[in-house]
């Protein structure tokens, strides 16, 4: 039986292995950018899946002979050379904010398909530009936490409760090298419009102290009333990002994309709660977690923040016509809290 049982693994294992190795994806691409956040959370993932890159594309000619010989790929300083080549059929994008959305331009004018880190812009009218220019709707921005498989679980379970509010902190230390609010604050605010839908503001406070800025919103969605504090007057070594949703079935936590659980309400009798008299367990339900045990994809970072995700998003919409969950034209809502928020 133990012979038998080893064999089984064995073919099992040497399964999963070639399946690992296999790419479904056959299409040419070119990066532009290769910065800190590239480097470290979208080139392994381009390595995972097994995307073909031909070119990466840069602005220093002394990283050139660097990039050929770590990616073996063609390194250019221009963009004229990803543009111009016909096999090339999508582009990713994830350079300093600030020159996105004219690199965006250029390549949505050629016609090839765009993946472009978040912000896209700067502005919301920035953001119009690129709409007009997309006719054939072929960018996809990353938001990464769109693409989360935490959020994904959320959303769907989201939509068989009736919402009543949520409370929403994004927490971290100092910003100096860029836009807090598009760098940063973009992420809390384009989720709560991702689950919750269209906003108003209800009401604002900012703070300024020392170089860092804290916001304080009360949101309204309609129905669903929400509470979002964003901040960089607190610390880069303990940052804080937590969600909670109450429902009229129970509560909802979103834990950092670490940990998703479900606490059920307690049930009444005559109006009265029974956890009053001494009956109702708090229960807790581990919808989903992040083990820092098991060496996984699902417990990696990189998949449980989204960015796997969001990138084989990317090419399944460009190879296979698969979901695209963050087309500029949705990010309209998004831009318009954004804008105002920075013109308070």
């Amino acid at each position: 039986m133990n012979e038998l049982t080893n064999k089984l693994i064995r073919r099992w294992k040497s399964y999963r292995n070639q399946k690992m190795l296999q790419s479904p994806y056959s299409a040419r691409y070119a990066f532009v950018g290769v910065g800190n956040h590239a480097l470290q959370n979208l080139y392994p993932v381009l390595q995972y899946l097994g995307i073909r890159l031909k070119y990466i594309c840069c602005k220093t000619p002394g990283k050139l002979q660097q990039v050929e010989q770590r990616f073996n790929v063609a390194a250019t300083t221009s963009l004229d050379d990803v543009l111009n080549d016909d096999e090339v059929k999508g582009v990713f994008v994830c350079v300093s904010p600030e020159s996105h959305f004219h690199i965006c331009k250029r390549i949505i004018e050629a016609g090839k398909y765009l993946f472009v880190e978040k912000p896209p812009c700067q502005t919301i009218t920035e953001l119009e530009s690129l709409i007009g220019l997309d006719v054939k709707q072929k960018v996809v921005v990353g938001m990464q936490k769109r693409y989360s498989p935490y959020i994904q679980t959320l959303k769907e379970k989201l939509k068989s409760h009736d919402m009543i509010s949520y409370n929403m902190v994004y927490r971290t230390g100092a910003y100096s090298e860029g836009n807090p609010y598009t760098d940063l604050f973009i992420h809390a605010v384009d989720l709560s419009v991702f689950l919750f839908g269209k906003v108003e503001i209800r009401d604002f406070q900012l703070r300024e102290r020392n170089g860092a800025a804290t916001i304080q919103m009360l949101l309204s969605h309609g129905n669903v009333m929400g509470f979002i504090e964003l901040s960089t007057a607190f610390s880069w070594s303990n940052p804080e990002e937590k969600l909670r949703i109450n429902t009229t079935e129970g509560e909802y936590r979103l834990i950092g994309m670490e940990r998703l659980c479900h606490y059920p309400h307690p049930k009444k009798c005559l109006g009265v709660p029974l956890e009053k008299i001494g009956i109702h367990t708090v229960s807790e339900q581990i919808i989903a977690e992040r083990n820092n045990f098991n060496p996984l994809l699902v417990n990696n970072q990189l998949y449980s923040q989204g960015f796997l995700s969001e990138i084989q998003a990317f090419a399944e919409f460009v190879e296979c016509s698969g979901k695209n969950y963050s087309p500029l034209s949705n990010l309209k809502e998004t831009y318009r809290i954004m804008d105002a928020i920075q013109n308070e």
